[in-house]
């Protein structure tokens, strides 16, 4: 039998954070840095869906409330957001962004804060 670790499935990012609004609460952050010196340093963020417009089959409930992880590689290990902060995530990464074993390796060249109302803020703008 084949093993598994050959297996890569890609993530339609773009369709996912037009579903979602592209608009998220902060629930959490730690710093990240790549064990094998590939990718940027940067932020592992906890984010929870604030909003969400997909289509779904009869019975499938939105994902409003729920949380994921996603992997800010902007080189910074603070981008000045703090819990409860709303933000938007920027420059989705699809070849080095993937879901395996039930878990998606969600990875993005930035991250913005925005009004809890979904208008850009000035603020602080991180990549």
């Amino acid at each position: 039998m084949i093993k598994r670790k050959y297996q890569k499935t890609t993530v339609l990012g773009d369709q996912f954070l037009s579903d979602t609004g592209n608009e998220y609460r902060v629930v959490s952050q730690r710093s990240y840095v790549d064990k094998k010196g590939k990718l940027p340093d940067g932020i592992v963020m906890t984010l929870q869906i604030t909003k969400d417009n997909g289509k779904y089959e009869a019975g499938e409930d939105n994902m409003i409330l729920e949380t994921f992880e996603a992997y800010v590689l902007c080189g910074s290990h603070d981008v000045g957001l703090k819990k409860g902060d709303y933000c938007a995530l920027q420059d989705f990464m699809p070849d080095v962004s993937y879901y395996i074993d039930f878990s998606y390796i969600l990875r993005f060249g930035g991250v913005q804060k925005i009004a809890k109302t979904g208008g850009a803020s000035n603020a602080t703008d991180q990549k």
